[in-house]
């Protein structure tokens, strides 16, 4: 991973025990994630498998979610098992984390390689191995030290997915993170954008906060650029939605931000599947993507996390009617 870090470099800041879980503090809603993402172009599925705890309440939830462009309601979709009152993750002496979901994710080498596994039955299967493309991201916000309680990466995700008996090989670049901090699952207002793709050549992660409820473009507050060798974090930019007129959710995407080294990228995506999700341990919703970009002419796939409290998409697509 030769990668020219722009003051982010996690040295320092994570290590090994970061792939554990981190000490919580005394807040009753301390909440703990483990997310990894995978896709295949040729199906136009995307995928995610994202677990939580709050150890302070004594639970876990989570699971496994697929979708492709059949269907875009979290009932009807491929797969989605999703959990909100299970008992807390297994750890295991070799580096293993056995979530109720079940879910297990097993530390090769840390903060770098990880083997998933995930059985339900004769429903669904997923075996793969996600190797870091690049070292951890850790948000530097300006004038401040970096803030470690999140962090994203890019990597290879290799193996298969098997879903009714029909197995989907794997090879994909995609997004995984880890957050801890206190999350309440009350979330009060507003709607954020998580937006990513992952390329050989270009990769990045842009973080925006919409302002006027339901308006098409967004500020960004977030996130880097990989290219050329090179990650810098984004300094400025704009994320602009053209949403479905029957349904709200994307039909394109377009992207400009500017990084520390001085770079302008402009992306332009389209939204060929999604799903509409409950967003596992928060009271709240997100049209969840799988984006085909064009950047600088080339393809990239990545998706964008459209993601809502649930009051304000009720009320978003609620204007004009009587409640």
């Amino acid at each position: 991973m030769t990668v020219v870090l722009d003051g982010d470099s996690h040295h320092g800041l994570l290590g090994p025990l970061d792939d554990g879980f981190h000490e919580p503090d005394d807040h009753a809603w301390f909440h703990e994630t483990q997310w990894f993402s995978f896709l295949s172009p040729e199906h136009r599925l995307g995928g995610w498998l994202y677990n939580w705890v709050r150890p302070n309440r004594g639970v876990s939830g989570g699971g496994l979610m697929v979708w492709d462009d059949s269907a875009f309601f979290h009932m009807e979709v491929p797969y989605h098992a999703v959990f909100s009152n299970l008992d807390p993750p297994l750890v295991h002496g070799d580096g293993e984390v056995e979530w109720g979901s079940r879910a297990r994710v097993k530390v090769v080498e840390p903060l770098t390689t990880y083997d998933i596994t995930y059985r339900d039955r004769d429903l669904a299967a997923l075996e793969v191995r996600f190797e870091a493309t690049m070292p951890p991201w850790v948000e530097r916000l300006e004038g401040e030290p970096p803030h470690v309680q999140h962090f994203d990466q890019v990597g290879r995700v290799s193996g298969g997915l098997t879903l009714r008996g029909t197995r989907i090989e794997l090879d994909c670049l995609a997004m995984r993170d880890r957050s801890w901090s206190p999350r309440s699952e009350i979330w009060k207002d507003g709607h954020v954008g998580y937006t990513t793709a992952a390329g050989p050549d270009i990769s990045f992660l842009v973080r925006s906060a919409a302002g006027t409820r339901g308006a098409a473009g967004e500020q960004v507050n977030g996130g880097f650029v990989q290219r050329d060798g090179q990650r810098a974090r984004i300094v400025s930019g704009t994320r602009h939605l053209d949403r479905d007129p029957v349904d709200g959710f994307l039909r394109t995407i377009t992207v400009e931000v500017v990084d520390t080294a001085g770079r302008t990228t402009i992306a332009v995506g389209e939204g060929v599947s999604r799903m509409a999700m409950p967003i596992p341990g928060v009271h709240g919703v997100s049209w969840t993507s799988l984006v085909l970009w064009t950047i600088d002419g080339s393809p990239v796939w990545g998706d964008d996390q459209d993601a809502w409290a649930l009051h304000e998409w009720r009320a978003f697509r609620r204007q004009g009617k009587a409640f």
